[in-house]
């Protein structure tokens, strides 16, 4: 007898990949209300992290770098400012904004620092320079491949 419908399927380069990113997704929820806060999504965690390093940093890069919308990016830093996280503030001599941290920002950034290293030298221990490296490749290549297939964006 051949391989059941299941292992073909678990031995699938697509199903391992999709069944990856669902349980990373799955792991940042967890991860965020076990170490950081339940009242903040792990993408506003995201969101204050990136503002913590980068002020300056503009609403399209969140969006980029989320893979969501301007204006959904919009919607959490609304949010983010109404729970009093961050204040909007206007940079001198123009009409655009930046992020700044309010201390409640700095606090949960704070409290998420070491479980975020911890968790990042758990993977780097995990893993050589050169095998991270490689499955970068790898997934670089899997989407140029798909890429020839059709064009596909994302947001």
């Amino acid at each position: 007898m051949g391989d059941t419908f299941e292992q073909k399927l678990e031995d699938s380069l697509t199903y391992q990949i999709d069944y990856t990113a669902n349980f990373n997704k799955s792991f940042r929820r967890a991860f965020q209300n076990t170490n950081i806060s339940t009242e903040l999504t792990p993408d506003e965690f995201f969101i204050l992290y990136i503002i913590k390093h980068e002020p300056h940093v503009s609403q399209a890069s969140i969006a980029r770098a989320l893979f969501k919308g301007k204006a959904h990016v919009g919607k959490i830093l609304n949010e983010l400012e109404k729970k009093e996280y961050i204040q909007r503030e206007s940079m001198p001599n123009s009409t655009a904004t930046y992020n700044k941290l309010l201390p409640k920002g700095e606090a949960v950034i704070d409290k998420g620092r070491i479980p975020l290293e911890n968790s990042i030298k758990v993977l780097e221990k995990a893993f050589t320079k050169e095998e991270l490296s490689l499955f970068i490749s790898f997934l670089k290549r899997y989407r140029e491949s798909l890429g020839s297939i059709i064009t596909v964006k994302l947001k």
